[in-house]
């Protein structure tokens, strides 16, 4: 067997799960840690979020900020992985959809990381951070707007996307059955796809007997608009009392063995947190032991 999950987001600007305070020497175990369970891919999910910032950035009035971003470029060129970098989010509703707001201040925040680090090998793409399950707040235009400045700075880095499923697990009255959602994501696509290359729904949004449907849906829309079909695999709980602590192993291996129908490639939200042997949750270390035994080469 060779380890499934090739990538994961690394969420420094912490919204919703505690900050690890790690040192530089112990960010370094974490990337080897990685690249010895096959993670080639790092995607920042926030390059700004409010007034955090992941680098001093003037765009944003941070210039005191820690140099984060260029560490782990720096660091991931060592390594030959790819890093995705998160675009500036405003709040969590992005203004309540006011899109014109939000594309003004990343024009000068992507120009600003253009500058900075295009010389970097490891730079190999951009990530859209406004997340959403349907067509609302203006998210057309915003991820239309947003992944053509990006493609008007760099033509060649990727642009990625990480969506959810609005199913009946996050809304028993409104939620989308999986041709609804394909038709939403039709509509969103058609207007806002043309500069987007990878999609990766999050698998935690749908239930476990469902995620083939789900998925399937997916991969019908990734293969008409021409995007690579990721999976985020989410390694956290949603359902222990909006604690988010890390999933059990077996769902894990359970979702997997799902996504490997389907997935161009897998990643999580998020290694560090929830399943690294040197996570702040004892129950993640144990999750990384379990991985690595089922997973790894037997010997």
């Amino acid at each position: 067997m060779s380890f499934p999950i090739t990538g994961t987001f690394i969420d420094e600007i912490t919204y919703d799960i505690p900050a690890s305070n790690w040192s530089d020497g112990q960010w370094i175990n974490e990337l080897d840690c990685m690249c010895e369970t096959g993670i080639d891919t790092l995607i920042f999910i926030r390059g700004g979020f409010g007034r955090k910032t992941i680098f001093p950035s003037s765009t944003l009035g941070t210039e005191r900020t820690r140099d984060f971003l260029g560490f782990i470029l720096a660091e991931a060129e060592k390594r030959d992985m790819r890093v995705f970098v998160g675009l500036y989010i405003s709040n969590i509703d992005w203004n309540k959809g006011y899109w014109k707001t939000e594309i003004e201040i990343n024009r000068n925040f992507i120009s600003e990381i253009y500058l900075r680090y295009s010389d970097f090998k490891s730079f190999a793409g951009w990530y859209i951070p406004h997340e959403t399950s349907r067509d609302v707040l203006n998210i057309s235009e915003v991820m239309y707007g947003l992944s053509s400045l990006c493609k008007e700075k760099a033509a060649e880095k990727q642009v990625l996307i990480s969506p959810f499923f609005e199913s009946r697990l996050l809304s028993e009255k409104n939620f989308l059955t999986p041709e609804k959602h394909y038709e939403e994501w039709d509509k969103i696509l058609h207007k806002a796809g043309a500069n987007i290359d990878i999609c990766a729904f999050q698998d935690g949004t749908a239930p476990i007997d469902e995620l083939d449907d789900y998925f399937g849906a997916v991969k019908r829309l990734c293969d008409k608009y021409k995007m690579q079909l990721w999976v985020n695999t989410e390694t956290f709980e949603r359902d222990v009392r909006g604690l988010y602590p890390p999933i059990s192993f077996s769902e894990l291996e359970e979702k997997i063995s799902h996504h490997k129908k389907y997935a161009d490639k897998i990643i999580t939200f998020e290694f560090s947190h929830f399943m690294s042997p040197q996570s702040i949750f004892p129950s993640a270390r144990n999750l990384y032991g379990m991985y690595v035994d089922f997973y790894g080469e037997k010997k």
